[in-house]
């Protein structure tokens, strides 16, 4: 014996394409919605957000690099920007570790010598 959800089942099975769009769009909340209704939510919301213009010197910072993105893939030229920060980490720490191999040679022949003169 067949219940009614089987019945609709299979009627949705069969169903062309846009039948069964049309039976779902209710549920995907893609029911059109009256603009008399929307009108308020419309009317505080523009109120309470006001438009955003950027800096100008944000505007000026994008068109360079803009420009110089289109100019790199119409030239086919890659171009890095050197980067300080990466080689001043590197010295730093070499220089750091140089540093303490140089205290710990140091520390061990100080030892060395305490040792003997005793």
């Amino acid at each position: 014996m067949k219940t009614q959800g089987d019945a609709r089942q299979a009627s949705r099975r069969h169903a062309p394409l846009g039948e069964r769009l049309r039976l779902r769009r209710p549920h995907w909340g893609l029911r059109p919605r009256p603009k008399a209704i929307l009108l308020p939510l419309e009317h505080a919301v523009e109120s309470a957000l006001r438009p955003v213009e950027p800096p100008a010197q944000f505007r000026a910072r994008l068109r360079n690099d803009l420009a110089f993105a289109l100019q790199r893939r119409v030239g086919g030229l890659v171009v890095e920007y050197p980067r300080p920060i990466r080689e001043s980490v590197i010295l730093g720490v070499a220089a750091g570790a140089l540093a303490m191999l140089i205290a710990t040679l140091v520390l061990v022949f100080r030892s060395r010598l305490a040792g003997v003169g005793r």
